[in-house]
This record gives structure tokens, C-alpha cells and sequence, in this order.
């Protein structure tokens, strides 16, 4: 009765402890004090409040984690103490350790020996929770490996997973260590428990897999058989949990010989296989290849679903590695798609994909039938992964084509929201099969004239998805265009926006009804305008792409291999996946650019537009540095500007005043747009040679088309381009474009005469069809140099006073970003009437190191006319220094051209009388 009170007490006392631990504001004296108490509780193993002190040392430590280190120490030194409680005080110094890293490790050699001296349960609950010990890998291969012998099965199966676990760690390599584990693993696929058996098999697959690793290469091929039909002999095991291990491991060993897995597939011994005999198991010198007779089938028939699904599954790395099994296999996994399990089904459809991607699979007319009933299955993703199958696949004659066609048009009607990949499954389907496309015509026009009288009909989803199929021809066969009705194409474009939605990982919008209007005009033409078609054929072949990574469409012959393949594009995207879409851009402005020189104005202005909208996304939320962005915007920008400048030189050189203005106007506007995305960023690497390019193409624009008296001054800015383009790709080892190399051949020619004939003007223009925007990679350190501008507490009701005659002082508030040591800086004053004065910003006021600088500067304007009020625009500008020298006639003012930072700030003034003024 006395012991009762007493351990009632204790309890009620550890509660009060447990109270005082939780307390935020519990002094620290008070803290320390619990912590000695609960600590001299520790050595009373046989203590049944044990339990409660371990508990609470664990909450001490979470509320108080300064205190880890020594509750973990005065455990760690009671450990071997504490025999009826040594696995309890293991879990709360492995929860301590994970909770603070500072604190102290387990010794190895400390954990063993209380393992061995644990009873059944502890030591099942170490073995298992090993691993969040840090302990030495030598330590626990010792220990798992003796614990394999261990007469309690539990502790036999936790040891085997120990084993797992320490492989896949690696590190361990010892060629005796590796050889005798496998071994044990072998022998424990004898044993009598159907728990140790299934992890025996994990144990031989992984330590099988070093097996074959360890041995020299002559010899691998041999070994990773024996592995493998060591596996295939406990195929048959009684335990669900076994076999489906097998085939789990069969996965993980990924290979065996070309007899072995075909065996496999046959329940009849094949004579391969025959005439092998095993020395011993566990010598790996010599296999029965007779072992694996029809394993798999056994598999596939398996009552358990759960076996089944292992099975199938297990058919993706063996089908990498073999030549004829693919083959043989399709049969069986077409099997399957009747299995009553959706999962099972489905593994079986990716079995499929898998191989069809390798290009190895060959759909039989009998496969059909199971196939096109994956097609309408009730399971959304067993539908979707059958018509990915449908995608790659190439169906050998016309009556499996109209069967796919059939099968895809029946799932459309059953369920109309899969309609946008059943819109691209058939696209791709006719793409693939465009010698058929002329059988599917007749079908399409019975079917249209049949829904043609009625509107609602004519809408119907078969009558898109024969459109569909259709208009995917032209891309893989430019002959089929002329045998297509260009009615077909015209009732295309009426369903343009439905069509995108299901091309939108192909192309855009824009770009589809680009491609529909050429085939519709086209699609009855032949010759010269044939050849047109064919040219946006290939441009758009090279400006879209599977966003996969695969190639969608079929490059022409025309097509050098080295235009399609981009490395840079593919090591950006896997550094940074949003320039991805970057890259896309510049695909469609090269695409819009070739549209435009087969005169197609509209389509190239449209899909110029759509990347402008496109860049404006990415400028709200993206990962891509602004200066970066800012780029972009500006080389769409001036790209369009080219392609409203084009239209004037397609036509007689003889135009109109009003066409010559307006000419003068958009290449003066290029021109500046030039000069200031040369000047406005820094770090430009890969962006120069393109920058340049442009800046050549301007010149060259110009000579063609203005008079003889400006012609000098262009060519010599032409040449001196020409030459720091030169010397640009000589310092980067990198090759110039063959546009570059032409215009160097006609300034050759031309020398030094500003008197240019206009045949030397017709060759010149001939230099651009070499012209092509090309792919370029961005800069990482790309910045773009601005500026921001205000007149503090100015405005037009509170102007700066000013006395008629006498100069003012503007105080303007400046800052700067991104802005170049050797940058020259001015501040342009300017009034209504075109007068202007130029004050210099000495570089004192903002040099650092800093990128972004801010800074009061007074400017003293010289311009204060006889009026009572005026106003005065004020600019930041940075000096054009790459640019010749310009005559002036003023002595101020700078050199060189000017291009501007910020937008101009109105300035107002107010005239005060100059008595007020001397008061």
C-alpha cells in the first residue's frame, strides 16, 4: 500500500514537472533544476515512471533546444544501463539528433551491443530505425548480416531490409562482402515465412545488381543471367507478396540475354535455351535458360490483379534492352487491355507507349479490336494514353487507318471533352499517314454533302474531325495539297479557334491561320506559286516543335539538319524552363519574317503582334531578368518596324512624295531604335552579332533607296559595321552568317565610289533574302541602363520663379540604373520653338559601385524668354560613343548622337518682377 502512494506521488509529481516544462515563462534556474532531477531518475532501469522521465526529457528538449546537447549526453551515458528500456531511450536520442545536429552521435560499436542484448521487439525496432542513427556502414551490414540467421522470422525480414537499405545507401563495395551477402539473400528464398522470402527477393535484385557490376565486362552478361533466373525460380511462389517482388525485381535488373527473355514469353523450352545446366546457385558461372519458360506468361495469368499489374510494368526496362522482344510481347500486352482492372489496363497501355515510342511497335488488324475499345474505355487516363499510342503509331494499309479514324470519331461522340486531344491525335494521325489522305477525302465530302444543307450538321464534331485529319497532310507530303478541294481549308478557317485549342503544344493560332490561308489559295496552284507554299511549308516546319522535345512534323529535304537542331535553346530551357517560351518567340519572329517576304504582310504583322502579347505575360511574372525582357521587347519592336519599312522596297524605286515621307519617317524611327538598344544595355554577349546584323541591314536599305548625296555617309558607316562585326566574331571563334559574308563581298566590289549604279543596287538588295532573324541565347548578365527624372514640388501651380533675361537654376532630382563607368551623360533643356541647350553630368555625381544611384543636381538654363509664363521640357540622354563624330555648330554640346533614358519632364516657370527678385 506504501508502494502504491509512492509511485502515485512520483506520477503526480512528473505531472507538475511536465507543467513547469511547457511554461514558456518558467525561470531558467527552475528549467536547470528539472533537468538534474529528471536526469537522477535515469539509472532506475527497473523504475516503472521510466517511461514518463523519457517522455519528458524529450519535451524539455523541444521547448528548450539549448538543452539538447546535455539531455542527449546524460542519456547516451545511461544507455547500456537501461536494459528493459534501451530501445525507448534509442527512439528519443534518434528524435534528439534529427531535432539538433549539434548533438553527439550513437557510437557504432554501443548500438550493436545493446541491439545483440535486446529482447525481441527492441531489437526488431532498432534494425528497422537504424538508419536515423548515422551509424558506419560496416556497422550495419555486420548487424543485418548476423540477424539474417536469426531464429525469429520478423527479425530475419527487417534484417534482409537492412541489407536493401545499406546497398542503395552505397558505398559498399567489397567484392567478398557483396558475393556472400547475395548468397545469404539466395538462401533465404528458401525460407519457410512468406514475409522473409519477399524481402530475400529485394535483397537478391539489389545486391544482384552490384554482383553484375562488380564483375569484369567480358563476364557481366553471364552473371546478370544467372541473377536473373535465380529470380525466375521462385516465379511459382505460393505467397502474392512474393511473386509480385519478382516481378518488381525483374525491373530493377532491366537485362538479361536475348534466349533468356525471350523464354520468358514461351511456356515451350526453345532450343536457346536447351543444353545449359547450372553448376551451383550461388557460383553465377552457368544458367538454365530452361528456368524462365513462359514467366511471364504465368505473370500475365495470375489470379491477383496486384501480380498482373508487377508484370506488366516490369515489360518497360526489358523491352529497352532487347531487339525482338517488343515484338513478341505486343500480343500479350494486347491481352491485357481486357483485364477487369483499370490499373492493370493501364500499365499495359504504357507498356505499349513505351515501345511504340522506341519506334518497335507494328499494330496487327488483329490488335484492333482491343485497342480501339482502350480508345472509348470509360477511364480518362487508360482514353488518353491509348490515343497517345495512336499518335506515334503507322498503320500499314487504308482499312486500319479508317478503323483508327472510326475509333477515335466514336470516342469523340461518347466524350465530347476529350475533344481537344482527339483534335490532335487525329491531326497527327493524318500527318503520319498522308498517302491515305485521298480515301479520307471521298469519305469527308460524302459526309459533307450529306450536312451541307443543314447549318447545325455542318457544325457537327465529325465533320471538324475529318477537317482535322485533312489539313494535317500538306505538313508531311507537299504533293497531297493539290489533291486536297480548297473548300476543305476555307471551312478550316471558320473553325480556326476550335482547331487551336487542340494544336496549341504544335503552334499558335496565329500560325494556323497563317498555314490554313496559304492552303486555301494554294491548294489549286502549281509552279512559282507552289513553290511559295512549299517555302512557308518549311519555315513553319522549322518554327514549330513538339514542346516534348520530339520533332512533330517531318523536316523537308530541303532543310539542312543543322537548322532544326538548337543546342543553346535545349541547355536554357533546362536551366531555366520560362525560357522556353523566350525561345518560342524567336522562333515565330523568324517565322513571321519569312512570311513576310513571301508578301504576306498581314500574317507576319498579326503573329509579331501575338509575341508582343506573349513577351507582355512573361514581364508580369517571370523569373527572367527585366533587362533580359526589355530586350526581347525592343528586338520585336524593331523587327516590326522592318516589316512596315519592306513593303516600300517590294515596289518600283520610283514612289510617290507621300510613300518617301513616310519611308524617311519609319527608317529614321529604326535608325534611333537601333542606336539605343546598342546604347541602353549592358553585357551584351550573343546579342552584338544580331544587334549588328540589323544595323547593316538598315545601311543597306538605305543605299537602295535614297539619293546619291547620303550614299557616302552610309557606305562608310556600313564599312566600319562590316568591320566591328568582323573583329567581333574573330574574338568569340565564331562563324559569320552568310549575309555578313556577302555584303563584305559587294563593299569589296563597290570600293570606295559613292557614284553606286543602280545594278550594283539590285545586287545589293538580293543580299536581303540572306537575311534571317537567327536564334540567339541571352545574356545572364543583361542589363538595360535608365534613368527617372523629377522637379521636386514643381508644377503649374507651383512654377519656378524666373527674371526675363537672366538664367535659372533647374533642381532635378535624379536616378540612375545600370549606368557604365564610362558612360556620358547629359541633360537635354529644350523649348517649344526647338531650341535647345545640352548641360553635362559629371561622372562624380554618380560613379559606385552600385547599380542603382541617386543624386539633386542643379541645372542653370540659359533660355528665359520675354513672357510671363513658360515651360520647359528636360531630358536625361547618354552619348551614342560607337557613333561618327557629327559636325555641330555649337561649341557645347556633345559630339556624338543622343539617345534618351527617360521620358521629358515639363518644367513651368513664373516671371517675377527683378525688384521682387533683388528683395
Amino acid at each position: 500500500m506504501e508502494e502504491d502512494d509512492s509511485v502515485s506521488l512520483t506520477l503526480h509529481t512528473l505531472a507538475s514537472i511536465r507543467s513547469l516544462i511547457i511554461n514558456a515563462d518558467t525561470p531558467f534556474s527552475v528549467i536547470s533544476s528539472v533537468l538534474d532531477f529528471l536526469t537522477g531518475l535515469l539509472p532506475r532501469d527497473d523504475s516503472p515512471i521510466l517511461h514518463h522521465v523519457l517522455k519528458l526529457l524529450s519535451d524539455l528538449s523541444l521547448s528548450r533546444n539549448e538543452l539538447t546537447p546535455q539531455i542527449f549526453e546524460s542519456i547516451l551515458s545511461n544507455l547500456l544501463r537501461l536494459q528493459t528500456s534501451a530501445a525507448e531511450s534509442l527512439a528519443v536520442l534518434a528524435s534528439l539528433s534529427e531535432r539538433n545536429p549539434t548533438a553527439a552521435a550513437i557510437d557504432g560499436e554501443a548500438f550493436a551491443t545493446i541491439c545483440i542484448g535486446a529482447d525481441v521487439s527492441s531489437r526488431m525496432w532498432m534494425l528497422r530505425n537504424a538508419e536515423r542513427f548515422d551509424l558506419p556502414s560496416s556497422v550495419l551490414f555486420t548487424l543485418c548480416f548476423g540477424f539474417t540467421k536469426d531464429p525469429y522470422p520478423c527479425i530475419r525480414r527487417v534484417a534482409l531490409d537492412g541489407l536493401v537499405y545499406v546497398c542503395e545507401a552505397g558505398g559498399f563495395d567489397h567484392a567478398r562482402a557483396v558475393q556472400g551477402c547475395y548468397a545469404r539473400a539466395v538462401e533465404l528464398l528458401d525460407d519457410d515465412e512468406d514475409s522473409v522470402r519477399s524481402s530475400a527477393v529485394r535483397a537478391v535484385s539489389v545486391w544482384g545488381k552490384v554482383l553484375i557490376t562488380s564483375k569484369e565486362e567480358t563476364r557481366r552478361r553471364e552473371c546478370s543471367d544467372a541473377v536473373f533466373l535465380q529470380l525466375c525460380s521462385v516465379v511459382r511462389d505460393m505467397s502474392v507478396d512474393v511473386r509480385v517482388e519478382v516481378f518488381k525485381a525483374f525491373g530493377v535488373i532491366g537485362t538479361a540475354s536475348e534466349s533468356i527473355i525471350l523464354q520468358t514469353l514461351s511456356k515451350k523450352v526453345l532450343k536457346a535455351g536447351k543444353g545449359k545446366k547450372p553448376q551451383n546457385r550461388f557460383s553465377n558461372e552457368s544458367a538454365d535458360a530452361a528456368a524462365a519458360a513462359g514467366v511471364f506468361i504465368h505473370g500475365f495469368e495470375d489470379e491477383f490483379y496486384e501480380v498482373r499489374e508487377a508484370a506488366v510494368e516490369s515489360f518497360h526496362s526489358l523491352s529497352v534492352n532487347s531487339i525482338e522482344f517488343p515484338d513478341e510481347a505486343v500480343c500479350l500486352l494486347m491481352d491485357m487491355l481486357y483485364d477487369d482492372y483499370m490499373v492493370v489496363r493501364l500499365k499495359a497501355l504504357e507498356a505499349l507507349h513505351h515501345i511504340a515510342n522506341m519506334g518497335n511497335l507494328k499494330i496487327q488488324e488483329t490488335y484492333m479490336p482491343a485497342f480501339l475499345d482502350a480508345i472509348v474505355d470509360t477511364s480518362e487516363n487508360i482514353r488518353l494514353t491509348a490515343r497517345n499510342i495512336l499518335k506515334l503509331a503507322k498503320l500499314p494499309d487504308m482499312k486500319l487507318v479508317n478503323k483508327g479514324v472510326d475509333g477515335v470519331l466514336k470516342s469523340l461522340e461518347m466524350y465530347p471533352q476529350d475533344e481537344p486531344d482527339i483534335f490532335s491525335t487525329l491531326f497527327l494521325l493524318g500527318q503520319n499517314h498522308s498517302n491515305f489522305v485521298v480515301n479520307i477525302i471521298k469519305r469527308f465530302r460524302a459526309k459533307l454533302e450529306t450536312d451541307s444543307g443543314n447549318k447545325s450538321e455542318f457544325n457537327s464534331q465529325q465533320v471538324s474531325a475529318f477537317l482535322m485529319f485533312i489539313i494535317s497532310a500538306p505538313l508531311s507530303n507537299k504533293q497531297s495539297i493539290t489533291s486536297i478541294p480548297p473548300l476543305a481549308f476555307s471551312y478550316s478557317l471558320a473553325m480556326v479557334e476550335k482547331f487551336s485549342c487542340g494544336l496549341h503544344e504544335m503552334m499558335d493560332q496565329d500560325t494556323l491561320l497563317a498555314y490554313l490561308a496559304h492552303c486555301t489559295t494554294l491548294s489549286s496552284a502549281s509552279g512559282t506559286e507552289f513553290n511559295k507554299a512549299d517555302t512557308f511549308l518549311n519555315a513553319y516546319r522549322r518554327s514549330t516543335a513538339d514542346h516534348s522535345g520530339n520533332p512533330v512534323l517531318l523536316p523537308s529535304k530541303d532543310i539542312p539538319a543543322e537548322s532544326i537542331s538548337i543546342d543553346s535553346i535545349a541547355e536554357l530551357e533546362i536551366r531555366n524552363p520560362e525560357l522556353k517560351s523566350i525561345s518560342h518567340i524567336q522562333l515565330k519572329v523568324k517565322a513571321a519574317w519569312l512570311l513576310l517576304k513571301l508578301e504576306c504582310s498581314n500574317e507576319a504583322f498579326r503573329a509579331l503582334r501575338a509575341c508582343k502579347q506573349e513577351l507582355a505575360t512573361l514581364t508580369a511574372n517571370s523569373s527572367i531578368s527585366n533587362g533580359a525582357l526589355k530586350f526581347m521587347c525592343q528586338y520585336v519592336h524593331l523587327i516590326e518596324l522592318l516589316a512596315q519599312v519592306w513593303p516600300h522596297f517590294e515596289n518600283s524605286r520610283h514612289t510617290s512624295t507621300c510613300r518617301s515621307v513616310e519611308l524617311e519617317m519609319l527608317m529614321e524611327e529604326l535608325e534611333i531604335k537601333l542606336m539605343e538598344i546598342r546604347c541602353r544595355f549592358t553585357g551584351l554577349s550573343t546579342e552584338v552579332s544580331l544587334v549588328m546584323e540589323l544595323v547593316i541591314f538598315g545601311c543597306l536599305l538605305r543605299l537602295y533607296k535614297f539619293e546619291i548625296c547620303c550614299r557616302l555617309n552610309c557606305k562608310k558607316k556600313l564599312s566600319a559595321t562590316v568591320s566591328q562585326l568582323e573583329l567581333h566574331h574573330e574574338q568569340q571563334c565564331t562563324k559569320p552568317s552568310d549575309f555578313l559574308t556577302e555584303t563584305k563581298k559587294s563593299l569589296q566590289e563597290i570600293g570606295s565610289s559613292a557614284d553606286i549604279s543602280c545594278l550594283t543596287l539590285l545586287d545589293l538588295i538580293k543580299k536581303f533574302n540572306c537575311f534571317s532573324p537567327e536564334q540567339f541565347t541571352l545574356s545572364g548578365n543583361l542589363q538595360c541602363v535608365s534613368a527617372e527624372l523629377e522637379v521636386p514640388g514643381n508644377g503649374p501651380y507651383n512654377p519656378v520663379s524666373f527674371v526675363a533675361g537672366l538664367p535659372v537654376a533647374i533642381p532635378c532630382e535624379i536616378k540612375l540604373l545600370n549606368v557604365p563607368r564610362d558612360a556620358r551623360l547629359w541633360l537635354r533643356i529644350s523649348r517649344s520653338d526647338d531650341t535647345c541647350q545640352f548641360v553635362y553630368l559629371d561622372p562624380n555625381l554618380y560613379n559606385g559601385g552600385e547599380t542603382e544611384k541617386r543624386f539633386m543636381f542643379t541645372a542653370v538654363a540659359c533660355m528665359t524668354p520675354r513672357a510671363v509664363v513658360f515651360t520647359l521640357q528636360v531630358s536625361i540622354g547618354i552619348e551614342c560613343l560607337f557613333e561618327d563624330v557629327c559636325c555641330r555648330k555649337h561649341r557645347y554640346g556633345p559630339k556624338h548622337p543622343v539617345t534618351y533614358l527617360c521620358k521629358e519632364r515639363e518644367v513651368h516657370f513664373s516671371l517675377v518682377s527683378r525688384t521682387e527678385a533683388v528683395l
